[in-house]
């Protein structure tokens, strides 16, 4: 296995939160990428942090699949893979796409076979097969909807939904690839690429890329989901142009973080999808170590998480007071379900970096907050 090393250095400049002032800090990070398999640049990291004479923090090195497989996240989000398929119907229709086929829902949305993600990748981590198997499944349905031109056919907010799922499936063949399973799924690998890479040029056709623009331009995170949709699969199908479109999202939603951390929603804070747009920009890092604008994603992810720790209570519970959509303003696709904090995007942004960083402050919130949802010890 080829690697690669390089050293940069990134300076962060002090931000202000309510009860934390962060002095100017100077982090020299050293980034190790290396290929798996011939063809797949797995993106592990090794980062050294200095702020001004501390100790030096250590950054683990680690894969993707490895950071999936992390403590809390293998053994609260992925403790019992059965659960992660097992509302699917036969033919794998998921969720409001479920109920669409049986005539109970008015509209269908591509968006919710992205579930086929968490299947897949908490059957490799269980060595589940018969999760992964569901996981395809639901790809599989949603991939039957797909026409020529790469869109899938009358889905309902077509930009925003096809990027929920495009990001999943480039997200879960990638992580296939990091596996200890990565040659027997080669076959699924190989069928989904060029169905998720025609997806993906759809979705950055001039029309369809500035209307999708336009409309997610309330929503920081969106920036971030379709800068890691797009990013993923160009580095899953060697596409430069589709990285360099998801270049533009991230730039653009790395000009909108406040001062304070938060990542507007709606003109305001949203300590729920705070956390969406944390996990997308976390991928952004792992498989794009070496781009020029990793440092800012990295430095974006530490305010964003400083911010939602004052929003976690002393219980573990995390306060939507002053949430301008899960505060009870807003429903799910069904039109039945008020939106909440989610709580496994919640727990998932910060166990997943305390494991990138091997930082003891991020793994403590990642604890307190499955204490209070997952009755942990």
């Amino acid at each position: 296995m080829a690697k690669i090393s390089f050293l940069f250095t990134m300076r962060y400049l002090g931000f202000g939160l309510s009860i934390l002032f962060l002095s100017q800090m100077v982090t020299q990070i050293v980034v190790t990428a290396a290929t798996h398999n011939s063809s797949t640049v797995d993106a592990g990291m090794h980062l050294l942090v200095r702020k001004n004479k501390q100790t030096p923090t250590q950054f683990s090195s680690k894969t993707d699949f490895e950071n999936e497989s992390t403590d809390l996240i293998a053994n609260v989000l992925y403790r019992k893979p059965s659960s992660l398929y097992n509302s699917m119907q036969p033919n794998g229709a998921y969720g409001i796409n479920a109920d669409w086929q049986r005539q109970q829902a008015s509209k269908w949305y591509i968006e919710s076979q992205q579930y086929g993600e968490q299947a897949i990748i908490g059957g490799l981590v269980k060595n589940d097969p018969q999760a992964i198997q569901g996981g395809f499944k639901i790809f599989d349905w949603g991939f039957a909807q797909q026409v020529d031109d790469g869109s899938f056919f009358m889905t309902g907010d077509r930009f925003h939904s096809t990027s929920f799922f495009v990001e999943a499936v480039a997200h879960a063949l990638l992580v296939i690839q990091q596996s200890p399973h990565s040659k027997q799924y080669a076959f699924q690998v190989a069928k989904y690429k060029p169905l998720v890479h025609r997806a993906a040029r759809w979705m950055i056709s001039s029309k369809v890329w500035e209307q999708g623009i336009r409309h997610n331009r309330p929503y920081t995170h969106r920036r971030y989901l379709v800068a890691t949709a797009l990013g993923l699969t160009g580095k899953l199908t060697d596409d430069q142009e589709l990285i360099q479109y998801a270049h533009k999202s991230i730039e653009d939603g790395l000009s909108l973080q406040r001062p304070d951390g938060v990542n507007p929603e709606k003109n305001g804070h949203d300590s729920s999808y705070q956390m969406v747009g944390v996990i997308y920009a976390q991928r952004w890092v792992m498989y794009f170590p070496q781009d020029t604008i990793t440092p800012k994603v990295v430095a974006m992810i530490n305010k964003s998480l400083l911010w939602e720790q004052t929003r976690i209570l002393p219980s573990g519970e995390i306060s939507t007071e002053g949430n301008t959509r899960t505060a009870g303003q807003e429903k799910g696709r069904s039109g039945k379900k008020v939106k909440g904090i989610d709580k496994k995007t919640a727990l998932r942004g910060f166990a997943y970096w305390a494991s990138v960083t091997g930082n003891q402050k991020w793994e403590e919130s990642a604890r307190q907050i499955a204490k209070f949802y997952y009755k942990m010890p």
